[in-house]
Order: structure tokens, then C-alpha cells, then sequence
């Protein structure tokens, strides 16, 4: 036996010595080569382009199920609007519902949504990594988010306990929001290499334009007022309207999910094509530029959630906006810059500019979000103090700083028209080039592989940052205004742009690897016949 495997050897080694002259590393007797870095034993190494292109030509031959695609970036959509609608409105309401709310309390309930999805997001991650299903896990999404919804427009039906009560709903919500990891992998493993960028900025834009376009959703039922309709004692008015809107777009939700959705998955390896191509390995990816775009992730929900949380009690102190005025001009501000991240993702999904470097378009992003807080700084030479509300009146009849804010007295006002800027422009431009190339990213960083699990750890990343955003950036405006807020954010994208700028020559998608099996073995070669070329 061992003279068999020795003759096959020797004919292996004249074979590929004719064939090739760049062999490098030989089969030789007692050791056939040295280990690769993800433990295949190699033989000999060929441009890593090569193996790249015969893996992208099995993926490419298939074709996106664009109609089920669509259809999961209309969720993403739908889930960014369930998370953002209440962020401008949520503060007067809550005020209006229970007297005993602070703005303290106000962090808490913001992040209670949050909550939910930081909890959600992994195991609705998981069940789509053992199921490979997003039906069921979307659909059971949705209807918690439904449930959630309807206890917020029946707030006013209850007598006592009511921040807690609402507190509930939005945890609800936050835990049917949890399957934002789940339509995310399905957009990175659905689609074809070709196809995966259009599909995964989409996708994220979906989700980003979904935050953004919340707010201008609730700006809409404002004319409805805050007395609104009455069908006994049920009301209908501009907090309330908003949930019962959502109550019905959660149920088509379902419905199209569970009708017109089809399962497909293009853009992954299974099982199954392994055992047609014995070639086909899928190498692990590397961590650290992971880790990286999850921070990007981070940093970007962080930083919208707190512009979106403070704009309200933020405008009111600098401004003297009563509470409607607020949450009116906030979300015209909202709706102006939903457009203008609406063109930018087209033009990142449909153009040119989408094929830019995406590290690039990371460092343009993160640069945008670190003017937009250097200008929203309090520098000493803006115009102040603010006003205090004055006594005997409260935010619904006349706007100004709250008498508990001491911080007023020795704090600046931002120009109106850099506010308005940086909320339009800055604000709409920054997120879609940190949002969209960063998760778009990431997919290729991990592979042609089940996302699910991974997916579910970078939506966890970003619904925590959402948790904790609210909380301590709802303690510090109170306690101290908002100077450290902007502190705190010039601080978390710095190092965001520190760390794309280090590891730049890292954050690169995964390098696909080749294995080829020998054609023929001896079955009784038995040391031959572990013995792989490696091409890398």
C-alpha cells in the first residue's frame, strides 16, 4: 500500500512539473505541503483574481429574485418608519398623557424600542441561520409591531400609569423591529455579486429613509391638532393617528409578505452546489474590518437617533417654538432631508457614484456627520442666552427653555439657518454614505455564506446604539444642554474616521479561495488522498 501511494505521487509530481512551471509547492514523500490560513494543505498558488472570478462566474450565472428583493427593502423601509415615527412628537405627548414625565423619562421610553430590537435582532439572526426562512419571521415581526402600535393610539384610554404603558408599547414594537437582520440577510444572500450592491444599498437606504421618513409621517397628522376627533372614548388625534396609520400598513405588510414573497437565495454556496463543485470553499472572513462597519453602523443610528430624540426640546429652548410649531418645522426640516437622502441613494444605487470606492464614500459620510456637530456646537460667538418659558404658561401656548434647564442662562443659540442647514443637507447627505456603503460593506466582507447570525449582530449594534442614545443623551441635555451631546458625537465619529482611515487597506470584501481535489486516488493511497492544490 504504501508503494501505491508512492508511485501516485511520483506521477502526480511529472504530471503537474510539465503542466506547470509555477509550481511551488511540491508533493513530496511523508508531507504533502504546508497548511494554507484556513487549514487546506496546499500544493500550489495561482493569481487570487483567478479563483475570485471562477466563484463569482458559478454566482452570476443565476439571477436576483428582484420581485422578493423589492419587496424585503419595502420592509426595511416599513421598520425604519416604526422605530422613527414617534422620535419629534413622543416628548408632548408624553407630557399630555402624564404630568409626572421628565425629559429623563422621555430617554427611557425612546429607548425602550430599541431595547426590543438590541434583544430581537440575533434571535430573529439565529432562526433565519437554521431556517434560511424570512417569511414566518417577518410576518411575526410585523404583528408585534401591530400589537404595540395599537396600545399607543389607545394611550388615552387609561386612567393612570400611562408613561409606563407607552414605555410597553414601544418595547413591543422594538422586538417586532428585530427583523431588520433578517430582510438585511436575505437582501445580502438573495442577489448575485452584480447585483449585490444595488441590493444591499437599497436595502439599508430603505431602512436609513425609513428613519428619516417617520418623522414626516407624524408631521402630517399635525393639522389634525392635539384635541383631534372623538368616537367615544376613543381619540383620534395628531399622536394618535399616526399608530392607527401604522396598525393598517403592518397588516398589508403581512399580507404581501405571506402572498406575493417568494424565497429565493442566489448569492450564497449551499451544500448542495459544494457536492456538484468540490472546489467550491468559502474562507473565513476576517474580524476586524467586520467589527469596523458594525462601529460605522453603530456610530450612524447613534447619531440619528439623537438629532431626531433632541430636535423637539432641543428647537424649543433655542427658538421659543411652541410644542405643534416644533414638531411641525422639525419634520419639514425631516421630510427636506428625506429627500435629499432619497437622492443620494439613488444616485449611490443607480449611478456612477454608487461604483466609488466605498471606503471613500465612508470617509465622505463620517465627514459630513462631524460638520454637521461642529456647526451645531455652541460656540461663544453665537448669539444668546436663551429664554426661559415664562410663568404660569407651559410648551403648548409658547415655547422657550423649561425652568429646571439652569443651563440656559449661560448657553448660546445656533443660528436658525445653520440649524436648517445642517439638519437638510448635512443630515441627508451624511447617512446614505455611511450607511449604505458601510452595510454594503460588510455582506462582502462575510461572503457568499448565511448571513443570518451576522446580520443580526450588526442590526444588534445598531438597535443598542439606539438604546443607549436616547438615555444619555436626553440626561446630559437636561443636566447640561447640549454642548456635551455635540462633545460626545465629534468624539464617536472621530474615531469612526480614525479607524477607516488605519485599517483602510483591510476593509476590502472577502477574497474567494479555490481547492482542487486529484482526480484520480488509489483507494489504497491512503496518505494521497488528502493531498488538495490550493490555488489562492
Amino acid at each position: 500500500m504504501r508503494l501505491h501511494a508512492e508511485s501516485f505521487r511520483q506521477q502526480y509530481e511529472e504530471k503537474e512539473r510539465a503542466e506547470s512551471q509555477g509550481l511551488t509547492n511540491k508533493i513530496s514523500n511523508g508531507s504533502i505541503g504546508p497548511k494554507s490560513s484556513n487549514g487546506s494543505i496546499g500544493a500550489k498558488s495561482m493569481d487570487r483574481e483567478d479563483g475570485d472570478k471562477d466563484f463569482m462566474n458559478v454566482l452570476d450565472q443565476r439571477k436576483s429574485p428582484w420581485r422578493s428583493l423589492w419587496i424585503s427593502i419595502a420592509m426595511q423601509f416599513i421598520v425604519g418608519i416604526q422605530t422613527s415615527i414617534y422620535y419629534m412628537s413622543m416628548w408632548p405627548y408624553l407630557q399630555l398623557m402624564d404630568k409626572t414625565a421628565t425629559v429623563d423619562f422621555l430617554g427611557w421610553v425612546i429607548a425602550a424600542c430599541s431595547l426590543g430590537s438590541s434583544v430581537a435582532n440575533p434571535l430573529f439572526g439565529l432562526w433565519n441561520q437554521k431556517t434560511l426562512s424570512i417569511k414566518a419571521p417577518v410576518i411575526v415581526g410585523m404583528i408585534m409591531m401591530l400589537i404595540g402600535q395599537v396600545v399607543f393610539g389607545l394611550l388615552p384610554l387609561f386612567n393612570a400609569g400611562q408613561k409606563w404603558i407607552m414605555a410597553a408599547a414601544r418595547l413591543m414594537t422594538g422586538f417586532g423591529a428585530g427583523t431588520l437582520s433578517v430582510l438585511r440577510a436575505y437582501a445580502a444572500t438573495a442577489s448575485t455579486p452584480r447585483d449585490r450592491l444595488t441590493a444591499v444599498s437599497f436595502g439599508t437606504a430603505g431602512y436609513v429613509l425609513g428613519l428619516s421618513f417617520g418623522p414626516a409621517i407624524q408631521a402630517a397628522f399635525t393639522p389634525v391638532g392635539e384635541r383631534g376627533l372623538h368616537a367615544g372614548r376613543l381619540v383620534f388625534n395628531m399622536y394618535t393617528m399616526p399608530a392607527f396609520f401604522m396598525v393598517i400598513l403592518s397588516i398589508i405588510c403581512c399580507f404581501i409578505v405571506q402572498c406575493l414573497f417568494k424565497e429565493e437565495y442566489a448569492g450564497i454556496i449551499k451544500e448542495e452546489d459544494k457536492q456538484d463543485d468540490p472546489n467550491l470553499v468559502i474562507p473565513h472572513f476576517d474580524w476586524i474590518p467586520a467589527l469596523i462597519c458594525i462601529y460605522l453602523w453603530v456610530v450612524s443610528c447613534m447619531v440619528a437617533t439623537q438629532i431626531e430624540v433632541l430636535s423637539t426640546p432641543w428647537s424649543q429652548a433655542m427658538y421659543a417654538w411652541k410644542d405643534s410649531k416644533a414638531v411641525l418645522l422639525n419634520g419639514i426640516f425631516q421630510t427636506l432631508s428625506c429627500l435629499v437622502s432619497s437622492g443620494n441613494s439613488f444616485l449611490i444605487g443607480w449611478t456612477r457614484i454608487g461604483h466609488i470606492e466605498k471606503r471613500v464614500q465612508i470617509l465622505f459620510g463620517v465627514t459630513m456627520f462631524l460638520l454637521f456637530h461642529i456647526l451645531n456646537y455652541p460656540w461663544p460667538f453665537y448669539p444668546g442666552p436663551l429664554e426661559y418659558i415664562p410663568k404660569g404658561k407651559n410648551s403648548t401656548e409658547v415655547g422657550g427653555c423649561l425652568e429646571s434647564y439652569k443651563w440656559c442662562e449661560s448657553t448660546v443659540r445656533v443660528p436658525l439657518p445653520i440649524y436648517v442647514i445642517c439638519f437638510v443637507f448635512f443630515f441627508g447627505v451624511s447617512f446614505p454614505f455611511t450607511g449604505s456603503p458601510s452595510a454594503t460593506l460588510y455582506s462582502q466582507i462575510l461572503g457568499p455564506r448565511k448571513q443570518g447570525l451576522m446580520q443580526g449582530l450588526h442590526s444588534f449594534g445598531g438597535s443598542f446604539a439606539q438604546f443607549v442614545a436616547p438615555i444619555y443623551a436626553t440626561w446630559l441635555f437636561q443636566k447640561s444642554g447640549y454642548q456635551f451631546v455635540m462633545v460626545t458625537q465629534i468624539c464617536t465619529l472621530g474615531l469612526a474616521l480614525i479607524l477607516t482611515i488605519v485599517f483602510y487597506r483591510r476593509l476590502v470584501p472577502l477574497k474567494m479561495k479555490q481547492v482542487e481535489k486529484l482526480d484520480t486516488i488509489p483507494e489504497d493511497a491512503e496518505s494521497a488522498r488528502h493531498a488538495y492544490v490550493y490555488i489562492e
